[in-house]
């Protein structure tokens, strides 16, 4: 049972046939799973805005690279349950079971191939290493693996985000105690409202309800929610997805704004546009949370081909709680988990209109303007102006609805009402098609 690690990544990968074929069984049982992960891993062509900074992982082997498909076995080790710090969303919810270690003393913690010499470099003495139980192989981001048991086709796949000791876009890919904080603690004030309140707004999760971290590294991993089973022609879409225009065919926006008969700007207007501001709302004013919203973070969701104007959001460890406008909500922060406080969500400051402006429209709409403007007749400013008429329209529909004045600084007004000092909100809307049918 007890292995000890070999400290090469290379050895754990499968070799393109092998990793190939073990996709091709996976997907026999859970082809849902496998559908989407050919949206993330093929279609990815790392589009970025013009001084943006670079995301080509330079440091990564590209053997590892999710374009190219890897399949690789996943180290663990297990270690005493008090060597670890563990956060939960819901302290009555049971932890996944592949945290769980060959005793109710310890606990299970997966290691990325490329991070196994972090860890032997930490002396982790009272850890053990098991021989490998999982393949895994990664999604759109390096560090966010689709994980499953090639042994038992009956335990359906799991995803984690483990830590990838690599730098790339900007930044060292290790999953921190900071990043686990904000994850978890996000997904116990989200956890609170139900599913199904979310999803009459268009709003669906995949959540991040558990972190795990030794305390001798700051280096831990993420469990993250997969899909549910999807129907046959249900998909789930990452924006950057349905953008990519790699090996010379053309993306895949462009055939379904054609296939609509709309005007460009006015399928953009209908399907992404204003669904996405009108959650960036709901979420901001209801839950107090503001997150970023940019290719990667949301997924589309489509029926026969067709956008349901429903979204999944990922990634929580980039949502911010905002203080003041979940005060207003009449929503507190008692449901943070021991160990998480307000400060751990992000700095207090008003920050919502600026992050829908840089992830929203500065990333989000820059990848759909440079997939479209080659094939269809766009607004020259990328739909800045666009994007401007729908939120400020929508915010006086809400302040109006609330009793709330406003004036010619939309951005403004919510700044102010931000400062209100008696918590008093209610949201107009008991779903995403009656606040269309007002918008």
């Amino acid at each position: 049972m007890w292995a000890t690690p070999n400290p090469n990544p290379q050895h754990y990968l499968r070799p393109p046939a092998a990793g190939r074929a073990a996709l091709r069984k996976l997907g026999l049982t859970y082809s849902y799973a496998t559908r989407w992960l050919h949206q993330e891993q093929k279609l990815n062509d790392r589009t970025i805005p013009e001084g943006d900074y670079p995301i080509e992982p330079t440091l990564v082997p590209p053997e590892f690279w999710p374009e190219r498909e890897p399949v690789f076995w996943l180290p663990e080790f297990e270690a005493p349950r008090d060597q670890f710090r563990l956060f939960q969303n819901h302290p009555t919810h049971p932890l996944p079971w592949y945290l769980l270690g060959s005793s109710s003393e310890f606990y299970s913690h997966l290691v990325h191939p490329l991070s196994v010499a972090y860890f032997l470099n930490r002396d982790l003495k009272t850890a053990k290493w098991r021989k490998p139980r999982f393949l895994a192989t990664p999604m759109a981001s390096h560090r966010t693996l689709l994980v499953w048991n090639p042994r038992c086709a009956k335990t359906p796949p799991f995803a984690v985000k483990a830590s990838f000791n690599r730098w790339v876009g900007g930044g060292n890919r290790n999953v921190t105690l900071y990043e686990i904080k904000r994850s978890v603690g996000i997904s116990s004030l989200l956890v609170r409202t139900p599913r199904a309140d979310f999803e009459r707004h268009g709003i669906l999760l995949l959540d991040d309800p558990v972190g795990l971290l030794h305390k001798q590294t700051n280096a831990g991993l993420l469990v993250r929610d997969t899909p549910r089973q999807l129907g046959r022609r249900q998909e789930i879409v990452p924006v950057f997805s349905l953008c990519a225009s790699g090996h010379g065919r053309r993306p895949r926006i462009v055939e379904l704004v054609q296939s609509s008969g709309l005007e460009a700007a006015v399928w953009v207007d209908t399907f992404i546009l204003t669904p996405l501001i009108y959650q960036a709302y709901f979420l901001g004013m209801t839950e107090g949370v503001v997150s970023e919203m940019h290719e990667q973070n949301i997924l589309m969701e489509l029926r026969n081909c067709i956008p349901t104007k429903r979204f999944w959001h990922r990634d929580l460890g980039g949502v911010r709680a905002d203080n003041d406008l979940r005060r207003l909500a009449n929503k507190g922060f008692e449901a943070l988990p021991a160990g998480i406080r307000l400060a751990d969500l992000g700095e207090q400051c008003n920050i919502f209109h600026r992050w829908l402006r840089d992830y929203l429209q500065g990333s989000l709409m820059y990848a759909v303007s440079h997939a479209l403007r080659n094939h269809f007749d766009i607004p020259t400013d990328d739909f800045v102006g666009l994007y401007e008429a729908r939120a400020r329209k929508l915010q006086i529909l809400i302040f109006s609805a609330n009793g709330i004045r406003t004036t010619r600084s939309f951005e403004k007004d919510f700044q102010r009402y931000r400062k209100r000092k008696v918590p008093s909100f209610t949201w107009p809307w008991k779903n995403l098609e009656a606040a269309l049918r007002d918008w």
